[in-house]
């Protein structure tokens, strides 16, 4: 099994970097938290086994043509112009992980990272909207075992719940906050006074690596929605016959 995984940037799932074997990938926090949850499951590390591909943003562009035939789906009524993105970069990955899964004859799970941000004011509706999008993008590539990470409204949401004191504890409240990164208190300044200033994607990466972070004691409704169709998929992998469609 390999994950072919794109985020938005080095603070989240990662990014590429030269290294003694030439270009490598540089697990950001949410991938070393991904590959957590995996690990739970399956008893190994994709990461240590190099089982995880990562594509930059940009690469998703160069899949194909933005409009290409009939398989391009424009907004409209049943698919509003702001999920378009969740729902395009869903496919392409999807598209580019059916050529890995062709080329090395393996099972290749897409995992898209993306930030909902949104204001205050957005309601879980429209993170729903998003979600399914990106859920609905996925299957249009090809993929049934697509995996969307959604934070509302952004991932330091997700670290802040584990890192700020009481750890784990009233983490719901922190998916109202605005992903304005120049909002009052925001998210980012948070994350840096909780950690004094030890909130570098390297930083984080490595207190998950310790062991400073358990996501099973993460409860947010987009973090739970993510975990639970993580275990779904794996679970579609590992024993098919088994599975019950996760709910969000």
């Amino acid at each position: 099994m390999l994950l072919l995984v794109s985020g938005e940037g080095p603070s989240d799932i990662g990014h590429l970097s030269y290294g003694e074997e030439g270009v490598e990938f540089s697990p950001g926090p949410i991938c070393w938290i991904l590959d957590l949850l995996i690990e739970s499951l399956i008893n190994y590390s994709l990461i240590d086994y190099q089982f995880v591909q990562f594509v930059h943003k940009t690469k998703l562009l160069t899949v194909e043509p933005k409009h290409h035939g009939r398989q391009f789906c424009a907004p409209g009524k049943r698919k509003p112009r702001e999920t378009g993105y969740y729902y395009e970069n869903a496919r392409r990955l999807a598209l580019m992980a059916m050529t890995v899964a062709r080329e090395t004859n393996d099972v290749v799970v897409p995992v898209l990272f993306r930030d909902a941000d949104g204001t205050q004011s957005s309601g879980r509706g429209e993170w729903m909207a998003k979600w399914q999008s990106m859920i609905a993008g996925f299957e249009a590539g090809g993929s049934l075992q697509g995996v969307p990470m959604l934070p509302k409204p952004k991932s330091e949401a997700w670290l802040l719940c584990a890192f700020r004191e009481p750890i784990y504890q009233h983490c719901a409240a922190l998916e109202q906050a605005s992903g304005n990164d120049d909002s009052p208190d925001s998210l980012k300044g948070q994350l840096e006074r909780v950690r004094n200033g030890l909130s570098t994607a390297t930083d984080i990466s490595d207190a998950i690596r310790a062991g400073e972070v358990d996501p099973h004691r993460i409860d947010m409704h987009s973090f739970n929605a993510f975990k639970a169709r993580l275990i779904e998929v794996m679970q579609q992998i590992m024993a098919p016959d088994l599975v019950e469609p996760a709910r969000v």
